[in-house]
């Protein structure tokens, strides 16, 4: 495991203008490289007009996302001018969805033209089984309204209140009802139809004659309608099929990348410059990269400018990623500091399983981590910490409050409350020794590993010689030499004319290091303390469980205070081990002083929905 952060390498390379978008593409699809500006120009008026046909394409694009072709989708090569293929592509995507929309409002028609056909021939057949002729039916009245309705089965088609005849005929899928009666009652027929879900049919003009006649001709018409609506959907189906405009996507989701990530390196002339971050240790790895896609290009590998704030990576592997977050709470460390993603790896699990000690808990809890860390990644540092408490929640013979389920491998918080106690209290330490010792490590990187061993290293062995002492008292006299060495080093670094004036407030300093040192260790007794909570609260649930007197009442209140403890102690728990990660091991030797290296985003695979433009190069800023 390696303490100290990769630092990034500072890179240049002149791309050829028209493969500018590609050969960005391809550094992005190394995972290992972030682009920043390095003061080039910018012609922000080609973005622009680049941008405008992309967020136009995209537009026209998602109101018609579910016909749009998905043959052939692949990665663009992109040669020629990056304008003048968005500006193609969109002339070519406009026609073809007007032709897309015609063909989806004549389909639309043929298939309510078809359900009309249906209806009709359901109510012929019908009226032929009550005897009732449609023709003669619907015979012309100047006196007489005659009106057929659809409606769905098993409804009321009583209307009341009408002075006319009613028939209703019970076809395959509807019943139709055919009313007559005077003109003046047309209105009041038609609303109280609609009311009861029913629809008004005409009678066509071309069918007549006799049933036979009637049955060939609207047999004959919903054939017509089949073949035009099979004719449509063939030319729909050529419509998603086309390639050009498959590619066209692809050009376009290719462009829309490179606007989210590195439109600023793109510039006038015949080459483009383009900079940035690489962690790679070779640049003969970048340039074969781009030479394996059909660009030659020449990587250099200057000193970064001056203004540029260097950025470092993580070294640690998968094990240590998921404790990531906590180290950027504070802030990622910088060049000469200790990255000690890899030591809460441990410190963070066995403080949280200390704190929580339950086997069924700790179980519950990994579980559910490691299932919804497929939705939120960042809570798989859970799963270690559900199995730490799982472990210590096995020492402790607890599962889910009960005691005597599984033997206690060491002993119960209850029985020993003082040795709960002065464990996480010597883990404390400890930790605080280490802390105090990667400070050194960082002092000798920066260089001044003579200055810290005197002063900072003194306080390091007073602390260690006073946690000794504690248990064998004649080690003390070396604590105090200890303090003599601290003080005589805090004077020899002040100016010679100033040290009898400084030598208070030397003391002082000496006196408040101690204290903070004595508060910090201290601090570590909540872990005790929270271990004997969850135990005391385990064993109230168990007591009201009892108090209930009956199976039932027995398990809702186990199953009820159960989650009530895993929720509530895993967020106590989280707090409390955050707190003390930053506030007692941080804050002796990490400061927070640098920048992540955050590479591009690979570029999407063919037909992926992943939204591009998380990381956008970097200008320069002041370093902090």
């Amino acid at each position: 495991m390696s303490l100290r952060p990769a630092q990034a390498r500072w890179f240049e390379t002149y791309l050829p203008r028209e493969q500018t978008i590609r050969g960005v593409e391809v550094l992005a699809r190394t995972g290992a490289v972030e682009l920043e500006t390095a003061g080039n120009p910018v012609q922000a008026t080609d973005v622009e007009r680049l941008r405008h046909f992309v967020e136009r394409f995209q537009q026209l694009a998602g109101a018609h996302a579910r016909d749009l072709p998905r043959v052939g989708r692949q990665a663009s090569a992109l040669r020629g001018d990056p304008i003048m293929l968005a500006s193609q592509a969109l002339d070519r995507l406009r026609p073809w969805c007007d032709r897309v929309d015609l063909a989806r409002a004549r389909l639309t028609h043929l298939q309510a033209e078809a359900h009309y056909l249906l209806q009709l021939r359901d109510c012929l057949e019908a009226m032929a089984r009550d005897g009732l002729d449609l023709e003669r039916v619907f015979s012309r009245s100047r006196f007489l309204c005659k009106c057929l309705f659809a409606c769905p089965r098993a409804t009321s088609l009583t209307l009341p209140g009408l002075d006319g005849v009613e028939h209703v005929a019970r076809g395959e899928k509807w019943d139709f009802l055919y009313v007559v009666s005077l003109t003046d009652r047309r209105h009041l027929i038609r609303q109280l139809a609609v009311e009861r879900g029913c629809e008004q049919i005409a009678l066509p003009a071309w069918l007549s004659g006799d049933l036979d006649d009637q049955r060939r001709r609207l047999q004959q018409r919903l054939k017509d309608v089949h073949r035009e609506t099979l004719r449509r959907q063939v030319a729909l189906r050529r419509l998603r099929e086309d390639r050009q405009l498959a590619q066209d996507r692809a050009d376009m989701d290719t462009l829309r990348w490179y606007l989210n990530h590195a439109a600023g390196t793109l510039g006038a002339g015949a080459m483009n410059h383009v900079s940035g971050w690489t962690t790679l240790t070779s640049m003969e790895t970048l340039r074969q990269a781009l030479a394996s896609a059909g660009i030659q290009a020449i990587i250099r590998s200057p000193e970064p400018p001056a203004r540029a704030v260097t950025p470092v990576a993580s070294v640690m592997g998968w094990w240590a990623r998921p404790f990531r977050p906590l180290v950027e709470m504070l802030g990622p460390p910088g060049r000469q500091e200790v990255d000690p993603t890899g030591f809460l790896a441990l410190v963070v699990p066995l403080l949280f399983g200390y704190m929580f000690p339950d086997l069924g808990h700790g179980l519950v809890l990994a579980l559910a981590a490691l299932v919804l860390s497929r939705r939120w990644p960042r809570i798989r540092f859970l799963v270690p910490c559900g199995i730490a408490a799982a472990f210590f929640g096995l020492l402790a013979g607890d599962v889910f409050g009960l005691h005597g389920l599984v033997s206690p491998l060491w002993v119960a918080p209850m029985e020993a409350p003082l040795l709960i106690l002065a464990i996480p209290l010597a883990f404390g330490a400890l930790l605080l020794v280490l802390s105090l010792v990667l400070a050194g490590v960082q002092a000798r990187w920066r260089g001044e590993g003579g200055r810290w061993l005197w002063r900072d290293g003194a306080m390091l062995a007073l602390y260690v010689f006073v946690l000794m002492g504690l248990l064998h008292p004649p080690v003390l006299w070396l604590a105090a030499l200890a303090a003599l060495q601290y003080l005589a080093s805090a004077l020899f670094q002040t100016p010679g004319g100033q040290r009898l004036y400084q030598l208070p407030a030397i003391l002082g300093e000496l006196v408040l290091a101690i204290f903070e040192l004595a508060i910090n260790t201290l601090s570590f007794l909540r872990v005790g303390a929270f271990a004997l909570g969850h135990a005391a609260l385990s064993l109230a649930i168990v007591t009201l469980a009892e108090a209930t007197g009956c199976p039932w009442g027995w398990w809702l209140v186990m199953v009820l205070g159960n989650v009530f403890a895993l929720v509530l102690e895993t967020l106590l728990v989280f707090v409390q081990t955050t707190r003390l990660v930053l506030f007692e091991f941080f804050i002796r030797f990490l400061r927070g002083e640098g920048r992540m290296f955050r590479p591009m985003d690979r570029f999407p695979e063919p037909g992926s929905n992943r939204n591009a433009g998380q990381y956008a190069p970097r200008p320069h800023k002041d370093p902090p």
